[in-house]
């Protein structure tokens, strides 16, 4: 059976469509990381030792937007809504819908802007696990 690829989704902070530069949407859910490590026992004979750890368990989503006159305000009002913004992109591919949401999101970094004919500010959130 052929599926299609989610490719052109709808990006909505805080109730607000965002208009990003296609192909810049990245995200990550947030997985609780599993460490494998190895133990000696003697004799060249080695075990392994599989443990979980939640010390990066954020997700993040990361996109482009175009450089335009707009877009230092939305910065700013991101960047003062720390662990309060809400990030959702979604796509209807076919009969069905796929749906991301991220909450208790941050904008971490100040974003170097490209001041050009083709300018984009690249952003980056990181906050809860992915819904």
């Amino acid at each position: 059976m052929s599926k299609r690829a989610l490719s052109l989704p709808a990006l909505i902070i805080n109730n607000i469509t965002i208009a990003i530069v296609p192909g810049s949407l990245t995200y990550k859910g947030g997985k609780i990381k599993t460490n494998v490590e190895t133990v000696s026992s003697g004799g060249g004979k080695v075990e392994t030792v599989h443990s979980r750890d939640a010390t990066e368990a954020k997700s993040e989503v990361k996109f482009q937007m175009r450089l335009t006159t707009d877009v230092d305000g939305k910065i700013a009002d991101w960047d003062d809504n720390v662990a309060e913004n809400v990030i959702i992109f979604a796509e209807v591919i076919g009969k069905q819908k796929a749906k991301r949401i991220f909450e208790g999101m941050s904008l971490i970094d100040d974003p170097e802007r490209n001041v050009s004919p083709d300018g984009t500010v690249e952003l980056v959130f990181q906050g809860e696990q992915m819904i």
